[in-house]
C-alpha cells in the first residue's frame, strides 16, 4: 500500500487529493472511498495508507486507511453525519 498525507479535502466538493510520500504524482480521493472506510473528516497533514487505481493518466485512491499511533477521534456512524455538518455549513444550508 501507498503512503501520504491529505494535500486538501473539500467535503462541499466532495473530493481533494493526496500528495505520495514517495513524491509521486497526487492522487485523487474522493468522499465515496472516504465514507467507505469510516474514516473522520480529512484535514490536510493527515496521513493515510491507501492503495491506486489508474484510469488512463488519472490516479484514484482507494482502500484507505489513517496511519497514527492513536486511533481517529471519531464515534461510530457519525462520518456521514459529519459530512453533511460541514456541507451545510459551507452552502450556507444551515445557520452557525
Amino acid at each position: 500500500m501507498a503512503r501520504g498525507k491529505i494535500k486538501w479535502f473539500d467535503a462541499a466538493k466532495g473530493y481533494g487529493f493526496i500528495k505520495p510520500d514517495d513524491g509521486s504524482p497526487d492522487v485523487f480521493v474522493h468522499v465515496s472511498k472516504v465514507m467507505e472506510a469510516s474514516l473522520p473528516h480529512l484535514r490536510p497533514g493527515m496521513a493515510l495508507k491507501y492503495s491506486v487505481e489508474q484510469d488512463g493518466a488519472k490516479l484514484f485512491a482507494k482502500d484507505l486507511s489513517l496511519v497514527s499511533s492513536e486511533p481517529a477521534p471519531r464515534e461510530p456512524g457519525k462520518v456521514g453525519d459529519d459530512f453533511a455538518d460541514e456541507f451545510e455549513r459551507e452552502w450556507g444550508l444551515r445557520q452557525i
